[in-house]
């Protein structure tokens, strides 16, 4: 499952992670709605609009990513 996610969604959950804004294009609307439906991201009711889960935050730990969240 996890596995599965592309270089382009692993992108966004860093950036995601990193609190930075997303420019909503069709393809980011589909990474995103994938990246929720496997738990990796959730809706946030605040700006900005997602926040990685614990999931995520694992996921990308495992890979050695490092997130700025200054």
């Amino acid at each position: 499952m996890a596995e599965d996610l592309t270089d382009t969604q692993i992108a966004l959950l860093c950036t995601i992670g990193e609190f930075d804004p997303l420019k909503q294009t069709e393809e980011k609307k589909r990474d995103v709605a994938r990246l929720l439906s496997a738990g990796f991201v959730e809706s946030s009711n605040g700006d900005p609009p997602y926040k990685l889960t614990a999931k995520g935050n694992k996921f990308l730990g495992d890979r050695g990513a490092t997130l700025n969240e200054a």
